[in-house]
């Protein structure tokens, strides 16, 4: 028997309606998709400020290339990180509840 006999191929909107029945697949993907929209807003305003990783990086102690994989998603920050990034553009982080 081949390994490949048992497989089912399914489309990506398959998948995606299969998984968001899953509720701590959905609160899961619902907290990633917040912590997206804060990056991007973060960045966002460092653009604005026309203001360099690099900039952010001296501001915060962090090392640039961790300002690079924050803003491109690829780590979880800590409330501290996120802290110090919102600081070095002269903001804060502020926590609404709905």
């Amino acid at each position: 028997m081949d390994k490949n006999e048992n497989l089912e191929f399914v489309t990506l909107e398959e998948l995606r309606y299969k998984l968001m029945q899953d509720p701590e697949f959905v609160a899961e993907y619902k907290r990633l998709e917040e912590q997206e929209k804060l990056m991007a807003s973060l960045k966002a305003q460092r653009e604005a400020q026309n203001l360099t990783q690099k900039d952010i990086a001296e501001k915060t102690g962090m090392k640039m290339q961790n300002v690079s994989r924050l803003e491109r998603g690829l780590v979880h920050p800590t409330l501290d990180t996120l802290s110090r990034y919102a600081n070095a553009l002269g903001g804060r982080i502020e926590f609404v509840l709905n």
